[in-house]
């Protein structure tokens, strides 16, 4: 049985604190959808579903939410599940390619089509096939399926031979070829649904003209404008409309506040989903805690009475037998666990185990650690990084800098993302950074940063002769 639900897609610029936070705040609140999809987030992400009262935010994908939400198996490609129903749910995958070398300002530059055209498809599609791929899989299964977020790309649907002449850098129809992928994997571009004329409905989210701060003002400075804000749904979703929120000045805005916050217009789209019931899945309200702190541990499994908790590779630790309510969810008092890295596990009494999940306890005044295979490496030796306990933001990084350099003001010798994990490695080496690599002999400080920020969580050093 399907329902209306509304949906927000919001890029707030740098965490939403270089116009006012508050703005943010009230533009989320006053949207009326109970599900926000931000990006930049910048580690503000708890602090915005705080500020709202909403129980529910995954610092990994970027969400905060009024509904339930959890992640679903194998969580690649930025996917997570809202539970629109009890048992039911929606998929959402909201994705943030990298921004720079804009296709449009390249274009606009003189730069050739085909190298553009190009360096898009080895860039943004490259980093779009991960998400796209778990997208059809999701679709397959018959989970609706919301891909949205800031592309940074235009689209094919929207530079059309039409189009050409209505903005002085849209001088040709161009195939955008981050738009046709998605398109190729079966997604409907929800705006162009209700509005197909990118003539008399061009939907520009960017640059929106927000207040001047200092620094970086795309509006005032000329930046070309286009859509680059999309929401992208299954064949089984219906868009009964899609509406442009943004600053009180703009003509594309369709709902409108001041003060603007952020360089982006946002979609607000009110969709006709059938939620759908997912294979099993148990899911925790936060990946990474405090001895001490309450875990709300929620579960989609037919048969399952119990959940199992043990220590990751541990055969010491007996497993704890927690019922599991009729709705689903299961309270865990990480006291009577301590610290360490536990796997959350649905088990049927029939069928065995169902779904597992990872919970990480971290004790009381522990923070993120970094840390690099050898304190010592000859020039051109590969380095393996690891990092652990870190709070697992959707672009926290890890990266490597002259000893006594400033992260808020110097760039690295060479870095990495961490995926969003809690714990995981990387290996720095020709193949993976062939431009990068060797470092040349010197003293080096390795630093685990702060999603998308110069913020350093941790940081240990190390030498190459």
């Amino acid at each position: 049985m399907s329902s209306p639900f509304q949906l927000l897609q919001l890029n707030i610029e740098y965490g939403g604190t270089g116009v006012s936070f508050e703005a943010v705040i009230e533009t989320i609140r006053t949207s009326g959808a109970p599900v926000a999809a931000l990006q930049e987030g910048c580690g503000q992400v708890p602090a915005i579903a705080e500020a709202l009262g909403w129980p529910y935010f995954d610092n990994r994908t970027q969400v905060v939410s009024q509904l339930p939400l959890l992640d679903p198996p194998r969580a690649a490609g930025g996917a997570l599940y809202v539970e629109i129903e009890p048992g039911r749910v929606l998929a959402i995958i909201n994705v943030h390619p990298a921004s720079r070398g804009y296709g449009a300002t390249r274009l606009g530059k003189g730069e050739r089509l085909p190298r553009v055209l190009r360096r898009e498809r080895l860039v943004r599609v490259g980093e779009l096939r991960p998400s796209l791929e778990v997208a059809s899989s999701l679709v397959r299964d018959g989970i609706p399926v919301v891909l949205l977020g800031d592309f940074n790309a235009p689209s094919h649907l929207d530079w059309t031979s039409a189009a050409v002449g209505l903005r002085p850098h849209v001088m040709a129809a161009v195939t955008w070829p981050t738009s046709r992928a998605v398109e190729d994997v079966g997604l409907v571009d929800a705006y162009r649904a209700v509005y197909p004329d990118p003539v008399t409905h061009p939907g520009l989210t960017w640059p929106a003209a927000r207040p001047h701060i200092e620094g970086y003002n795309p509006a005032a400075d000329g930046h070309p404008a286009d859509r680059i804000d999309f929401m992208h749904v299954s064949p089984d979703i219906e868009v009964h409309d899609v509406r442009i929120v943004g600053e009180m000045e703009s003509p594309f805005s369709d709902v409108s506040f001041t003060p603007w916050p952020t360089d982006h217009r946002g979609l607000l789209a009110t969709l006709q989903v059938a939620p759908a019931s997912p294979t099993a899945v148990v899911s925790v309200s936060r990946r990474l805690v405090t001895v001490g702190d309450e875990v709300v541990v929620r579960v989609i499994a037919g048969g399952v009475e119990a959940l199992d908790v043990v220590g990751r590779g541990s055969t010491e630790r007996e497993p704890m037998d927690l019922p599991v309510d009729a709705s689903g969810v299961v309270r865990l008092d990480t006291m009577q666990l301590g610290s360490g890295t536990f796997d959350v596990i649905a088990v049927s009494p029939v069928k065995g185990e169902l779904a597992r999940t990872s919970l990480w306890v971290a004790a009381e005044g522990s923070g993120p650690e970094v840390a690099t295979d050898r304190p010592e490496y000859r020039e051109g030796d590969a380095m393996t990084v690891t990092w652990a306990w870190a709070p697992g933001n959707r672009a926290d990084w890890v990266a490597v800098y002259a000893r006594g350099a400033d992260p808020s003001s110097d760039k690295p010798q060479v870095k990495a993302a961490t995926g969003a994990t809690v714990e995981g490695r990387v290996r720095f080496d020709q193949a993976l950074r062939p431009k990068k690599w060797p470092l040349p002999t010197g003293q080096y400080t390795l630093h685990l940063l702060a999603d998308d920020l110069p913020v350093s969580l941790a940081s240990t050093d190390f030498d190459v002769t």
